[in-house]
């Protein structure tokens, strides 16, 4: 019993945790980013739409600051820096608009990897496209070194182009698994880049792992949305949700043992892996939680292409399943 109470101790100080992070970065959005939206919008020409603003205010430009931002500070024992808070937030911002360059504005690679070169001559001439640069030349001035940023970009743009095969019929299984953790780990690693000091190998390699284990939680909370575009995720193709689950928890905990060995503070470390765990994690179980009740329809296997919106799209904002991913956070914590 005391071992419990030590354990949600330790979940309420994470909650806690989360909770001031989160509300520092809100009103940091509002103050900073919502004006540069607004101006955006007024001459908007129809490229910029509700969803692109709300990645940014309440999804990439909130939790990659504001979660992965702070977890790398707290990994170092320190607070986040002002300047760090500017690049990391517009590093999240350019996250959507730049995944909608593929997938909705199906704009060309070419001009695309102009886009992020030093030598871009290209004039943006869409909405969407003027306000990726504003936060793009705003990341750049505040990131520590511009130049890593950029070749973590181009790493995370070859990942992209990659991941077009994920619409080829008879991708293997491998295949796709290989695509989803390069594309992961190279996103993680992008974002690591706003700041110091760079990351050793040790840790080039933990978070290229914890990357690819976030990219996997994507697909899990993105399966409606994937089999819609019939993008083809270890999730859309899975007959089992159990495999699944067993492959996130391997993966997790393959990271958690390579982040003990970091040269960091172990209470470091930890407070690190249980805001990841807690802030992502936590969440992709009860989704699958969901998402394995639906093969008891469908002869005990699961098949993606038989389920209606509601039983494949998971709601985190319902008490239920707030009190579900605590109760995993409980359990995991050592």
């Amino acid at each position: 019993m005391d071992f419990f109470f030590k354990k949600l101790l330790y979940l309420s100080r994470t909650v806690l945790s989360v909770w001031r992070q989160l509300k520092a970065q809100r009103i940091f959005l509002h103050n900073n980013i919502k004006p540069l939206l607004q101006d955006a919008l007024i001459y908007n020409d129809g490229s910029l739409d509700e969803t692109d603003c709300k990645k940014i205010t309440h999804y990439y430009g909130l939790a990659v600051p504001a979660i992965l931002g702070e977890a790398f500070c707290i990994l170092q024992g320190r607070s986040m820096t002002e300047k760090e808070r500017w690049a990391s937030t517009c590093q999240g911002a350019m996250t959507g608009l730049f995944d909608d360059f593929f997938d909705k504005d199906y704009m060309d690679d070419t001009l695309l990897k102009k886009k992020i070169s030093e030598e871009n001559k290209h004039t943006a001439q869409k909405s969407n496209e003027k306000l990726f640069d504003i936060f793009y030349k705003k990341a750049l001035t505040a990131v520590p070194d511009k130049n890593y940023m950029q070749e973590a970009l181009f790493a995370v743009y070859e990942a992209q182009v990659k991941s077009k095969q994920q619409t080829n019929i008879g991708l293997t299984a491998e295949a796709i698994e290989s695509i989803t953790l390069e594309k992961g780990g190279v996103s993680l690693l992008f974002y690591r880049t706003a700041f110091l000091p760079h990351p050793a190998a040790d840790e080039i390699l933990l978070l290229y792992h914890l990357g690819g284990t976030m990219q996997l939680a994507n697909d899990i909370f993105d399966v409606y949305k994937d089999r819609e575009k019939n993008i083809r995720t270890l999730m859309t193709e899975t007959r089992n949700v159990q495999s699944i689950r067993s492959l996130l928890i391997s993966r997790w905990q393959k990271a958690s043992n390579e982040a003990h060995k970091l040269k960091y503070s172990p209470a470091c470390v930890q407070q690190f892996l249980e805001i990841l765990f807690l802030g992502i994690f936590s969440r992709c179980l009860v989704c699958l939680d969901q998402l394995e009740k639906n093969e008891k329809i469908t002869s005990q296997q699961f098949n993606v292409q038989l389920y209606s919106r509601s039983q494949l799209v998971c709601d985190m904002d319902t008490k239920k399943n707030m009190l579900r991913s605590a109760a995993y956070s409980i359990k995991k914590m050592k």
